[in-house]
């Protein structure tokens, strides 16, 4: 057991495993069509992906600002340089996964481009689509944030990019802002999305 759990990447690895003799067993007894096969791994990587950014989105907001407001002068030195940059450079990867799985996804379940996939055209009701393309507009407009806003903001707070004093003042408020936009966004974007092929 200590050689799966002795690392992180080592834990995940025996998921990945797990997930895959799951997977290979379903194959085996039921087989799957190939578009249908195609659609359910892009969204199972689209939520997957989803759960990371949403949830760093959750620990940003009450865990880390609410820590780096706590600590001490030392104390931030180090989660600065120590904790943010990590949470940040996962976060970046997971929205772009997120958004690059979800643009997919869109294909291959017919509400994009469906012509490249299907013979014919595929119907989608107006509510379940108009849903979905808010879903995908909100979660766009984060993907946004992240990298247009909070991403060079929180380049100067970290002194990637040179700043003076006030400049940093003004990126750490701009990093806050943001980061609580995509808080408020998280949600409703995530119940769009789940509502539009579920809710009836």
């Amino acid at each position: 057991m200590n050689a799966i759990t002795e690392t992180a990447g080592r834990a995940l690895a025996a998921g990945a495993v797990l997930t895959l003799v799951i997977l290979a067993a379903w194959l085996a007894l039921a087989g799957a069509d190939p578009i249908g096969f195609a659609s359910f791994l892009l969204r199972w990587v689209h939520v997957l992906a989803a759960m990371l950014w949403v949830g760093l989105i959750w620990f940003v907001n009450f865990i880390q600002l609410a820590a780096l407001q706590q600590a001490d002068e030392p104390g931030r030195r180090t989660l600065m340089s120590a904790i943010v940059p990590r949470v940040a450079h996962s976060f970046r990867h997971a929205s772009h996964l997120t958004v690059l799985s979800g643009v997919l996804l869109l294909v291959a379940s017919g509400y994009l481009l469906d012509w490249l996939v299907f013979s014919t055209p595929v119907y989608i009701p107006p509510l379940r689509n108009a849903l979905l393309w808010a879903g995908t507009i909100g979660g766009l407009a984060m993907w946004a944030f992240v990298h247009f806003i909070i991403w060079p903001n929180l380049r100067i707070v970290l002194g990637e990019t040179p700043a003076e004093p006030a400049a940093k003042e003004r990126a750490r408020v701009q990093v806050r802002t943001y980061a609580r936009l995509n808080l408020v966004l998280a949600v409703p974007v995530t119940f769009v999305m789940v509502a539009a092929p579920h809710l009836h």
